[in-house]
C-alpha cells in the first residue's frame, strides 16, 4: 500500500481493504481518544440555520473569546484553515534566507520551506540521545549564520519524537538571537501534561501556531491559528484567502475557549491511557520505545522474520490496525513507527495484534492475549415502557434457543413489582421474567440495585436484594457511587459464568440531566462494552424523532456504542415505514435491525407500574358471561402482577378502579400490595374508597382480598415503630379481618408453596414484607405453607380474606376453584376443570418467535461475535 505523508488517510485505506471506514482502527493520526467535546453536535446543529450568511471576515467575537479567556489579544491573532494554512503562507511574509529545521520533525516544515526556495539546513537530532532537542548545536548554527536572516521551525512537542521544549533554554536562545524568526508549533502541547505555552510571549520574533483539530478531535473541521506580533498579523491576514476560516469553525474555536475542564479531562485520560499503553509495548521485546510527552509514541521495530513493512502491512490486512511509517523521512529511519494513543481497549487491541505478529513468546509459552470481554447486548429505549424489558425478554430466549448460556441483567431498576430469588433476594420482576426466558434460576447479581419509591421523594435501596435504606434523590445521589462499584462487581460475576449477557437499560437514554451520575445506561454499557440497541414504541407516535433525537443527545462516544435501532410494537404494515427507515438510517448512519410488531395478549409481567398506570391494562370490554373482578389502584401499589393470571381467564374480566366511581358492583375486589401501607390507608379513606368498600362489605356480594399489604389494610391497625414506611406510627385500617400488624426492620424475603386449605389446592409464590401480622381472635387459616405456617387468614363464611402471598392465583387449580367459587355464587355453572394454564414459558416462546422473524438476527449475532 502507497504510504501516505500524513497520518489519518482512513478513506483511501478503506477503499483499498473494501471495508468500511469505521472498521478501520487508526493509529496513525494523533487525535484526541476521549473524542469531540459533548457540545459540538448541538453546537453545530444551532449554526446550520446561519450558514446562509458569510462569517465576519475578521472574526471580532471569536478573538474577543479568545483574548477574554485565554488571555491573547486580539490583534496578536490570525485564523485559519488548520495549521498547516497558516504554515504555508508564513514563508511568504518573513523574507529568510535561510532555514533551520531539526530533524526528524513535521514533514511539512520541509515541503512548505522547499515550495518557498529556502535553503534548508538540517539539524539531525540523535537516536542514541532519545531525540532530545539539542540546544548548544542549535544556538551554535545561529551564530555561524548570524548575517542570514534566519527561520527556525520548533515543534512544541516535536513530531514525532513527542519531545517538548525546555521553556528557559528556548527563551534564552531567543533572546540572544533577535534577529531570527521563531516558530514554535503547539499543536500538540494540550495534550501534555508539563510544558508551557509561548502563546503569550511578546518577542516580536516569535510565532506561535497552534492547531486545535487534534485536541478537540475535529481533523475534518481545520481549526489553527498562530500568534504573533501586530505587524506580522497583518502582512498573514493580507496573504490568507477571505474566509479560510468558515462559521462553523468559529463557533467552536469560540466555544472551546469557555471549555478548560475538557482539555484538563482530556490531558488526564491520555496519560493514563498512554502509561498503560507504555507498559504493554514495553513488554513486547522487539519493539524500543522513546519516551516523549505528548499524545503519541515513537517506535523502533527489530522484528526477527519480517520487515518493518510486512509488519505494518499484516496489521493493516489482518487487523484493519492503522500506524504512520516513516519510509524517506528525513532524521528517522524506516524501522520506526509512530502510534497515537487511543482508548484503552484499542490500544490493547493494537499490541496484542502486535504480539502475534512478531510471534514473542514468554518464558511459559506465547505471551497472554487481553481476554475478550464477555459479549452483551444492550437494549435502551426513548423512553420508559417502550418495550425494553420484554425485549430483553425474548433476546434472552433467542439465545438460549440457539444454544448460548445467557442472562439477563439491569444494574439499577425503579420499580414496584418486585420478585423473591430462591436465595431469598429482592430483584426486579423483570429480571425474574428475563431469567425464566433465559433458562436459568432469577439471582441477585442480575439486578443488583433496586428502587421502591415509598413516596414522591423517596425510595426504599435494595442493594444486592437486601433492603439498605430509605433515600431521596440527593442522598441517593451521593450513594450511586458506592452503588456502582457493587454493579460491576455483580456484572463480573455473572460475565465470568455466562457466554453472553442481555442487559436491559432503564428509562430514557435522552436524560441529559441524569448524565453524570449515570450507572444503568450508558456508563453501564461502557462498562460491559456492549453493543447497544435503542427501542422506540411507535405506538407512541413520534418514532422517528424520538430515534433521532435520543441520537443527538448522546455524546461521541455514546454515540460510538449505539449498533442499531428496533422500532417496536408496529400495528400495520412494515413496508409503509420505509421512507422513515430510509430517513433514520441516512441521517444517523445506524441501521434500523427491526421493526418489531405489536403481540396481543402474551399478558407477561410488565417491567414497572407505567403499562399499568396508563390504564391499558384495564379491560373496559361489555361483561357478558365472566365474572368482574376490580383491582383497586392505590398510590404506592406494588406487584399488581398478582392478578396477571385471572386475565388469562375468558370468564374472567379484570378492570382497575382508579376513583371510587370505577369500582361499580364488582363480583371480587383486590387491595394489591403496598410499598406504603400507612400512606395507601389514608388515600382510601381520604377518596372515598374505603366506604365503598364497606358498602361492598354489607352488600355481600362481593369477594373481598388482599394481598400483602392489601392483607394488611384489611386488619384493625399498622404499627411502624421504627419508621419504616411512614412518621405516623399506628395507621388504623379497615377492620375487615381482626388483625394487627408490626412492621419490622428485617423483611421478609422467601419463596412458598403451600396450600388453600378450604380446598387443599397448591398454591405458590413468594413473601415480601416488613410486617408481623398477629390475630386478636380466632379465624379460619386460609393458607398454610408446606412447613405448616399460616400464610392468610379469612373471615368466618369466606367472603373476605388475605395472604401474604404474592402470586396467589398462578396455580391453574386454586384460580380455578376460587373463579368457579364466584360463578356458583352469581349463579353460574362451575367449569369444574382448569381450562387455562397460566403457562408463561408458551407466551415467552411467542415473544420470542415474533421478535425473531422481525430482527435481523444474524446481524445481532454479528454484533456479538457469535457465528
Amino acid at each position: 500500500m502507497e504510504i501516505s505523508e500524513h497520518g489519518g488517510n482512513v478513506d483511501a485505506i478503506a477503499a483499498e481493504l473494501n471495508c468500511v471506514l469505521e472498521e478501520i482502527t487508526d493509529f496513525s493520526a494523533n487525535i484526541n481518544p476521549r473524542g469531540l467535546p459533548d457540545w459540538v453536535r448541538p453546537l453545530i446543529g444551532s449554526q446550520i440555520s446561519r450558514l446562509i450568511h458569510y462569517p465576519d471576515p475578521h472574526y471580532g467575537s471569536v478573538k474577543r473569546s479568545m483574548e477574554k479567556n485565554w488571555g491573547i489579544r486580539a490583534e496578536n491573532i490570525v485564523l485559519g484553515n488548520g495549521a498547516s494554512e497558516l504554515l504555508y503562507f508564513l514563508p511568504r511574509i518573513l523574507n529568510s534566507t535561510n532555514a533551520i529545521l531539526p530533524v526528524p520533525s513535521y514533514t511539512d516544515y520541509e515541503s512548505v520551506l522547499e515550495k518557498k526556495g529556502i535553503p534548508i539546513e538540517k539539524l539531525v537530532l540523535s537516536e542514541e540521545n532519545g531525540f532530545e532537542p539539542d540546544y548548544e548545536a542549535l544556538d551554535s548554527l545561529l551564530i555561524r549564520r548570524k548575517t542570514e536572516r534566519n527561520l527556525v521551525f520548533l515543534g512544541h512537542p516535536n513530531n514525532p519524537t513527542g519531545k517538548i521544549l525546555d521553556e528557559k533554554k528556548i527563551e534564552e536562545l531567543i533572546r540572544r538571537h533577535q534577529e531570527t524568526i521563531w516558530i514554535l508549533d503547539e499543536s500538540f502541547l494540550d495534550f501534555c501534561p508539563t510544558g508551557k505555552t509561548f502563546l503569550k510571549n511578546d518577542s516580536p520574533n516569535v510565532i506561535v501556531l497552534k492547531s486545535l483539530t487534534k485536541i478537540l478531535a475535529l481533523p475534518g473541521l481545520r481549526i489553527g491559528f498562530c500568534v504573533a506580533s501586530p505587524a506580522i498579523c497583518r502582512r498573514l491576514e493580507q496573504e490568507l484567502p477571505l474566509w479560510s476560516f468558515n462559521r462553523l469553525s468559529a463557533a467552536i474555536l469560540e466555544k472551546a475557549t469557555e471549555d478548560q475542564e475538557f482539555f484538563r479531562l482530556s490531558r488526564e485520560n491520555v496519560q493514563d491511557w498512554k502509561n498503560s499503553l507504555f507498559k504493554r509495548l514495553e513488554s513486547i521485546r522487539q519493539i524500543r520505545i522513546f519516551p516523549g510527552d505528548a499524545n503519541f509514541l515513537l517506535l523502533k521495530l527489530s522484528p526477527q522474520k519480517l520487515s518493518v513493512s510486512e509488519v505494518c502491512d499484516r496489521l493493516l490486512k489482518e487487523y484493519k490496525i492503522s500506524v504512520r511509517r516513516f519510509d524517506g523521512t528525513k532524521g528517522i529511519g524506516s524501522d520506526f513507527i509512530r502510534v497515537a494513543v487511543r482508548t484503552p481497549k484499542e490500544n490493547e487491541i493494537l499490541t496484542d495484534s502486535l504480539r502475534n505478529i512478531l510471534n514473542e513468546t514468554g518464558s511459559d509459552g506465547p505471551l497472554p492475549i487481553t481476554k475478550r470481554k464477555t459479549p452483551a447486548l444492550m437494549i435502551q429505549g426513548t423512553a420508559s415502557n417502550v418495550g425494553k424489558s420484554l425485549m430483553a425478554a425474548a433476546f434472552c430466549r433467542i439465545l438460549r434457543q440457539d444454544g448460548i448460556d445467557v442472562a439477563p441483567f439491569k444494574s439499577q431498576n425503579m420499580a414496584l413489582n418486585s420478585f423473591v430469588t430462591p436465595g431469598g433476594g429482592e430483584i426486579g420482576r423483570a429480571q425474574a421474567l428475563q431469567a425464566q426466558a433465559a433458562g436459568v434460576t432469577p439471582d441477585v447479581r442480575m439486578n443488583p440495585v433496586l428502587l421502591k419509591p415509598s413516596s414522591e421523594k423517596d425510595s426504599q435501596v435494595i442493594l444486592n436484594g437486601k433492603p439498605v435504606g430509605g433515600m431521596d434523590f440527593r442522598d441517593y445521589t451521593e450513594f450511586k457511587p458506592k452503588a456502582f462499584e457493587e454493579v460491576k462487581r455483580s456484572y463480573d460475576s455473572l460475565a465470568e459464568e455466562f457466554e453472553a449477557i442481555v442487559i436491559e437499560g432503564a428509562g430514557s437514554v435522552s436524560e441529559v440531566n441524569l448524565k453524570n451520575n449515570d450507572i444503568v445506561n450508558m456508563n453501564m454499557a461502557r462498562y460491559a462494552e456492549a453493543k447497544v440497541i435503542i427501542v422506540g414504541n411507535i405506538d407512541h407516535g413520534g418514532v422517528f424523532g424520538a430515534l433521532v433525537g435520543s441520537l443527538d443527545t448522546m455524546a461521541e462516544w455514546e454515540r460510538n456504542l449505539v449498533s442499531g435501532f428496533i422500532i417496536n410494537r408496529l400495528r400495520g404494515i412494515p413496508e409503509l415505514l420505509l421512507p422513515g427507515v430510509r430517513y433514520l438510517e441516512t441521517y444517523t448512519g445506524k441501521r434500523v435491525l427491526g421493526v418489531v410488531p405489536h403481540f396481543d395478549d402474551l399478558s407477561l409481567p410488565e417491567e414497572d407500574s407505567l403499562e399499568f398506570k396508563s390504564g391499558n391494562l384495564s379491560d373496559k370490554s361489555v361483561l357478558g358471561d365472566r365474572i368482574d373482578v376490580v383491582l383497586v389502584d392505590t398510590p404506592r401499589i406494588s406487584n399488581h402482577t398478582d392478578v396477571d393470571a385471572l386475565r388469562w381467564e375468558e370468564d374472567v374480566r379484570v378492570r382497575i378502579a382508579r376513583s371510587p366511581k370505577d369500582v361499580g358492583s364488582p363480583d371480587v375486589l383486590i387491595l394489591g400490595g403496598s410499598k406504603n401501607v400507612a400512606s395507601d390507608i389514608k388515600f382510601l379513606n381520604d377518596s372515598g374508597f374505603a366506604k365503598i368498600i364497606f358498602s361492598l362489605v354489607q352488600n355481600g356480594a362481593t369477594e373481598i382480598v388482599g394481598i400483602c399489604g392489601g392483607y394488611q389494610i384489611l386488619g384493625n391497625r399498622i404499627n411502624d415503630p421504627y419508621s419504616i414506611e411512614s412518621n405516623r406510627g399506628t395507621s388504623e385500617g379497615l377492620g375487615l379481618l381482626p388483625l394487627e400488624t408490626t412492621l419490622q426492620k428485617e423483611k421478609a424475603l422467601k419463596q412458598v408453596s403451600g396450600i388453600h386449605s378450604p380446598s387443599g389446592k397448591t398454591v405458590y409464590g413468594y413473601e415480601i414484607h416488613h410486617g408481623i401480622t398477629e390475630l386478636k381472635e380466632q379465624i379460619p387459616v386460609a393458607f398454610v405453607s408446606n412447613e405448616g405456617d399460616p400464610l392468610g387468614h379469612s373471615e368466618k363464611n369466606g367472603r373476605i380474606w388475605g395472604t401474604y402471598l404474592h402470586g396467589v392465583f398462578d396455580g391453574d387449580e386454586f384460580r380455578r376453584h376460587f373463579i368457579d367459587k364466584i360463578r356458583v355464587k352469581k349463579g353460574m355453572q362451575p367449569v369444574g376443570r382448569v381450562t387455562c394454564n397460566y403457562d408463561v414459558e408458551s407466551k415467552i416462546d411467542l415473544l420470542a418467535e415474533g421478535v425473531r422473524k422481525s430482527v435481523d438476527m444474524s446481524a445481532i449475532y454479528g454484533l456479538l461475535g457469535f457465528k
